[in-house]
């Protein structure tokens, strides 16, 4: 096996971390699909279903951010969803509509969040294929 043929199947952590999460949040991007459901389902249970599957993927998400070694993300991941969950965990308001929206917010940053970061990883799973042919075709090209 030559150098070439061992370059196009080299894969980084970082690489492989960020397909499986990549594959992963093109499914969870379109939960805004079942969060529209409000106008047909009763409040709670479309409500309880979203928050269930943020609950259940925030884990895997932020394990695989961290094997990307993409700290960045995860403190902006912190502080945009996980910091207004536990205020509004911490603060009791009064008034209704303000509770609903602060018991809302860290559900609609979250997959804010997710479209985003979607996005970005896919760039950056382009960039590195991009980068990873270049080499690949200058190593064939020394080689001739």
């Amino acid at each position: 096996m030559n150098k070439t043929d061992l370059l196009a199947n080299a894969v980084s952590i970082e690489e492989s971390s960020l397909s499986s999460l990549y594959y992963w949040l093109q499914y969870e991007k379109h939960t805004w699909i079942l969060g529209s459901g409000i106008g047909w389902l009763p409040y709670s249970i479309v409500s309880m279903i979203v928050s269930i599957a943020a609950i259940i993927f925030t884990p895997y998400m932020l394990w695989h951010l961290f094997q990307a070694k993409w700290y960045k993300a995860i403190i902006t991941f912190c502080s945009i969803v996980i910091l207004p969950f536990f205020i509004h965990q911490i603060i009791q308001v009064d008034d209704s509509i303000i509770s609903f929206l602060l018991g809302v917010l860290p559900l609609v940053t979250f997959y804010f969040y997710t479209y985003v970061i979607s996005y970005l990883i896919g760039e950056h799973l382009n960039k590195l294929k991009t980068i990873r042919r270049w080499e690949k075709e200058e190593l064939a090209n020394t080689d001739s």
